[in-house]
């Protein structure tokens, strides 16, 4: 048995004893879900963000944000056609450090080009909690012939809300996939690799268009 394999069955159990939580998390981000409407169709990103007009006005203002850890406990593996379940492309405890550190620093790299909002270290700082949830990863083939090319395409999916940190309505909501060539990258990450950043900077930038245009700037 590997040691990936080792860890993700560690984590498993970890996972299971803590389901209360993980619906609770669950419950919480339902719950604040609120009635939103598609941006302008001729905005770029309008096939991503959903940005509640009916928060427009009370959060014209709003600059400060806070980027809190993104949840990966709750991510899948969407095998390709035919393929059967396989717990390794779990990312263990060490992975999921490495990929939180990267989703916050091109989150914050791209809310904050043009000083368009800045980036603060806690909740109680902030006008805006960026919450972020990596929903699945698609491999295009399975794990073994991936690691037989050393790289192979595939996609991520995400579900972003950005919440009114004060009355917890969200303001707008990125829920994307994109592409990449190496999804290789989510089965062995490793510290400062840059395969993943772009994807994680597109998401970033989708948020800060969003949030210029539900504040009229």
């Amino acid at each position: 048995m590997s040691i990936k394999t080792l860890m993700t069955l560690l984590a498993l159990n970890v996972a299971l004893s803590g389901c209360a939580q993980l619906d609770d998390w669950t419950a919480t981000i339902s719950g604040r879900a609120a009635p939103a409407v598609a941006p302008d169709e001729s905005a770029p990103q309008a096939d991503a963000v959903y940005v509640n007009s009916d928060e427009a006005a009370g959060s014209r203002d709003f600059r400060n944000v806070y980027i809190a850890p993104a949840n990966l406990a709750n991510m899948q593996v969407i095998q390709p056609e035919g393929g059967t379940a396989d717990i390794e492309w779990w990312v263990t405890d060490a992975e999921a450090a490495i990929l939180q550190q990267a989703i916050t620093e091109q989150l914050a790299a791209a809310l904050g080009v043009g000083s368009a909002f800045y980036i603060v270290n806690t909740p109680e700082q902030a006008q805006i909690v960026v919450d972020t949830a990596v929903v699945a990863i698609h491999p295009n083939v399975s794990r073994a012939a991936v690691a037989s090319r050393s790289s192979a395409s595939g996609a991520i999916t995400v579900s972003i809300a950005l919440v009114n940190a004060r009355s917890s309505a969200v303001l707008l909501r990125v829920v994307d996939t994109k592409a990449t060539d190496d999804i290789w990258a989510f089965n062995q990450v490793e510290a400062g690799d840059p395969v993943l950043n772009p994807i994680f900077r597109t998401w970033g930038d989708s948020m800060r268009l969003g949030l210029l245009q539900l504040q009229g700037r």
